[in-house]
């Protein structure tokens, strides 16, 4: 057994987790047995699907799987307009029966105008924002596809709030000073607005835009919530140098009334970007953000205005932070390119212990590689996008309790000659019943349902 999947066994025993779908300590016994030895973890074999919507193979997937796509980048959307490309962070805000509302953001970095209802626009001439989808799975088809919210920039991630809306961030910061950063590939026209926000956004009704203040501006990437208390955790997408968040809103359930803004502090760890190892564990404190709307450091535009802050009053330094997902058991999250091989790293953090664990760090990079946006997976795990700068066709992977790596699904898609392979997977979500694994492929841009024998799958 690997030494890395050893260390996640352990965690997952003293934690209670090691039960998956069909059995307990049999199944993860059966788990021993399997070792990866060779670039698809656990032995996967994948074969070329057919999408049930255009009949292309789009996908690669396990025997007895199938999918149909749907949302692409330039089809109508009802009352006008088309849907943008670049589709990222995504989740389920609404369900009847078999009938979905899914919200999907489009991480747009231009200000040539917005998609759509410029009127209801948060900044009339930003091309970012998202789109509503309503899906019947009966059918396997979609219903109908909105605007949702317009107007914005750089959309990424983001997450669902435990009332069913969506909370949708700004992977970018424009300052009161409405300069864009060197670093961006804005093209600097029309800017009106302060941009690096959170939006909370409906899961029905004409778009609007409703932005969450105290959320802070920062580069936002994705959100979590603590059903229990109401608090809201959040990823900053920061290359070099990045934050892990949390916000306390004064009024439980209304996230623009205002609130406190607070970056994690691991007692004894100031710097977890290297040289930590899985399963270290550190007590944590909360530094408070004193101005959760400076985007910069004075003087500069380098988009660490939060950061800086929560340093100064004890916060500790992750590097890129993408995934963030809200258990039973912590709030999960990752670092994409964290850990000494630069390929990535899944941390827990336990409110109720006020504990922060190190639980994977990634040393193979043929088994998985750059962690991305997360979700809940079939049996107990959890689903994992990749944003390798290694694949030729990138995966959306499996990850057990016990720390077992399956991998789902390949990106195969060609179209009109052009290899959209290497593009990443965004956006992984799934059914209310378990059933409908949903994810997007950022170019050219759509959104595929995955269903299949999860049960036997899980098993083999």
């Amino acid at each position: 057994m690997p030494a890395q999947r050893r260390q996640f066994l352990r965690h997952a025993v003293r934690l209670g987790l090691t039960a998956t779908l069909g059995g307990g300590l049999g199944a993860l016994q059966a788990c021993r047995r399997t070792r990866p030895a060779h670039a698809l973890p656990s032995g996967d074999r994948l074969v070329s699907a057919t999408d049930a919507s255009t009949g292309l193979p789009l996908l690669r997937l396990p025997e007895g799987f199938r999918y149909f796509s749907f949302g692409w980048t330039g089809d109508a959307l009802v009352g006008g307009g088309r849907i943008p490309p670049a589709a990222d962070g995504m989740g389920v805000v609404a369900s009847d029966g078999d009938r979905l509302t899914l919200i999907r953001n489009q991480e747009v970095p231009d200000s040539d105008g917005a998609f759509a209802a410029a009127d209801a626009a948060y900044d009339a001439d930003c091309g970012g924002g998202c789109v509503r989808l309503t899906v019947d799975l009966a059918e396997e088809r979609l219903l109908g596809a909105e605007a949702a919210l317009t107007g914005t920039l750089v959309n990424c991630s983001g997450g669902v709030s435990p009332w069913g809306t969506w909370i949708s961030g700004e992977e970018i910061v424009i300052d009161r000073d409405l300069m864009v950063p060197p670093s961006s590939s804005l093209r600097a026209r029309k800017i009106r607005q302060i941009h690096g926000l959170a939006f909370e956004v409906s899961a029905s009704g004409p778009p609007q835009a409703r932005p969450i203040h105290d959320m802070g501006l920062f580069r936002h990437e994705a959100v979590a919530f603590d059903a229990a208390t109401g608090q809201a955790y959040l990823t900053e997408d920061r290359e070099v140098a990045a934050g892990f968040y949390r916000y306390t809103p004064r009024k439980p359930g209304d996230l623009a009334a205002g609130g406190s803004l607070e970056m994690l502090g691991a007692e004894g760890g100031p710097d977890l970007r290297r040289g930590v190892r899985a399963g270290q564990r550190w007590r944590v404190r909360w530094a408070p953000i004193a101005n959760p709307l400076l985007g910069h450091t004075p003087g500069t535009h380098d988009q660490g205005g939060v950061l800086g802050q929560g340093l100064a009053a004890g916060g500790s330094l992750f590097l890129r932070l993408e995934g963030c997902l809200g258990r039973s058991d912590g709030i999960w999250f990752t670092s994409t390119s964290g850990g000494d091989a630069g390929a990535g790293q899944v941390w827990r953090y336990d409110p109720r212990s006020a504990e922060l664990e190190l639980m994977h760090e990634v040393s193979d990079r043929t088994l998985l590689d750059y962690p991305d946006n997360l979700s809940e997976g079939p049996g107990g795990g959890m689903v994992i996008c990749e944003d390798s700068p290694l694949r030729q066709h990138m995966r959306l992977n499996w990850m057990g309790r016990d720390g077992r790596l399956r991998t789902i699904a390949e990106n195969h898609t060609r179209l009109d000659g052009v290899d959209f392979g290497a593009s990443e997977w965004t956006g992984c979500c799934v059914s209310p019943d378990g059933r409908w694994l949903f994810a997007n492929i950022y170019k050219p841009g759509f959104t595929v349902a995955i269903t299949g024998p999860w049960e036997d799958w899980l098993r083999s």
